[in-house]
C-alpha cells in the first residue's frame, strides 16, 4: 500500500513534469554593440542607364550603300558607321576644296579679291554639309546596341512612330541608375549619400552607387504612389559592363551610427519609434515597451527599456509569442 507521502511525492514530481513539458521552446537574444543604419529604398526596382546614349540618324533620305559597324560594334568617337550613295556629293565637295586651295593661292597673289575668297569658302562649306548629311558617324566613343540599316534600303529621315531606333549607341563610362521614392522620404536622400545596388541581370551581384540627383518634386500622376525622381551613379563596376534597360534593387544609406545598441528588427512588433518586445523573465514572456532610435529592416538602436543582461525572445520556427507564454529560452549569437 502506498504511504501518503510517497503519494504526495508522485503528485509533485507529476506536476513539476507537467510544468516543464508546458514550456515552449524558443531562441532569445541579448543587446550586442555595432553600426546600424537607416535606408530608403526606391518604390520599386530602378533602371540602368547610359550617361550618353543617342539614336543616329542621316541628315538626308538616301539609299544605304555601306554600313562600317554591326550590333554590338565598340567604336570610337567620330568612326564612320554608315553612309548613303554619295559619290557626286563627294566629288562636288572634292572639287569645291580644290577650287578653294587655288583661290587662296591667288588670293595671297593679289590676283584676285577678298569676295573671290569668301565666296569659294561658302562653296566649299555647302559641300561639306551636303555630303556629311550621307555620312554617320559616332558622336562619342561607345558600343552600337541597335543597327537596324541594310545595304540597298532607301532610307527615310523620319522613322515611324513607336519604332525602336534604327541606329543606337551608348557609351561604356559608369552607369547611371533612375528610380523613385516615397514622399515621405524626400528629405532622407541627399546628393552624395552612398547607396547599394543590386542587379538582377548580374547575378544579383551587389553594388556601390552613389546619389547624383534628387528632384524636389512630388509626382502626383498616381494618388497612391505619390514619389519622387533620383538618380544614382554606380562607383565601383570597374570592367564590369551593366546592361542598359536592367532593373535595380536600390538601398540608399541616408544615416549611419557605429558603437550602439542594437537588436535584430525581427525581435520588434507595433509602429514608430515607440515599439515593443519580449522580454524572458523567470520562464515567462513578458511585454515590455521599447525606445528605438536609429534603424532599418535588419537591426535597430535601442535607446530606452532594454539592459544588456537581459533576454529578448526572437520569433523562430513560426511560434508565435504572446504575453505570459512559458518559455525555455536558449541565447544565440546574432552578431
Amino acid at each position: 500500500m502506498i504511504s501518503k507521502k510517497t503519494l504526495l511525492l508522485f503528485v509533485l514530481l507529476a506536476l513539476l513534469f507537467s510544468s516543464c513539458s508546458s514550456k515552449t521552446k524558443i531562441e532569445a537574444v541579448k543587446l550586442a554593440t555595432g553600426a546600424v543604419e537607416s535606408t530608403v529604398t526606391t518604390i520599386n526596382s530602378g533602371t540602368v542607364e547610359a550617361k550618353n546614349q543617342a539614336e543616329l540618324a542621316f541628315g538626308t533620305v538616301g539609299r544605304i550603300a555601306k554600313i562600317y559597324v554591326s550590333l554590338g560594334s565598340k567604336v570610337n568617337q567620330g568612326a564612320l558607321i554608315a553612309e548613303l550613295e554619295n559619290a557626286d556629293l563627294k566629288a562636288v565637295y572634292d572639287e569645291t576644296l580644290k577650287e578653294l586651295k587655288r583661290t587662296d593661292e591667288l588670293f595671297k597673289n593679289g590676283l584676285v579679291s577678298i569676295a573671290s575668297l569668301d565666296s569659294a569658302k561658302r562653296a566649299r562649306e555647302v559641300a561639306r554639309l551636303n555630303y556629311e548629311k550621307t555620312v554617320m558617324k559616332a558622336p562619342f566613343t561607345g558600343m552600337i546596341t541597335s543597327m537596324d540599316l541594310k545595304v540597298g534600303e532607301f532610307y527615310q529621315s523620319t522613322p515611324a512612330l513607336n519604332k525602336k531606333p534604327l541606329v543606337q549607341i551608348i557609351d561604356l563610362k559608369k552607369r547611371i541608375i533612375k528610380g523613385e521614392i516615397d514622399e515621405v522620404d524626400l528629405q532622407k536622400v541627399a546628393i552624395g549619400h552612398l547607396a547599394r545596388v543590386k542587379i538582377p541581370a548580374l547575378k544579383n551581384q551587389v553594388l556601390k552607387a552613389r546619389v547624383t540627383k534628387v528632384v524636389p518634386f512630388v509626382s502626383t500622376v498616381k494618388d497612391q504612389d505619390r514619389t519622387s525622381q533620383i538618380e544614382l551613379e554606380v562607383i565601383d563596376a570597374q570592367d564590369i559592363l551593366i546592361p542598359v534597360g536592367a532593373s535595380a534593387d536600390v538601398e540608399i544609406i541616408s544615416e549611419t551610427k557605429d558603437g550602439v545598441k542594437i537588436l535584430p528588427a525581427n525581435v520588434l512588433t507595433g509602429t514608430g519609434k515607440t515599439r515593443f518586445l519580449y522580454k524572458v523573465i523567470d520562464g515567462k514572456l513578458v511585454k515590455k515597451e521599447v525606445k528605438l532610435g536609429l534603424g532599418n529592416y535588419e537591426r535597430v538602436e535601442i535607446l530606452e527599456g532594454l539592459t544588456p543582461d537581459e533576454l529578448v525572445a526572437s520569433p523562430k520556427n513560426g511560434v508565435e509569442l504572446v504575453d505570459g507564454m512559458k518559455v525555455e529560452a536558449s541565447e544565440v549569437k546574432w552578431l
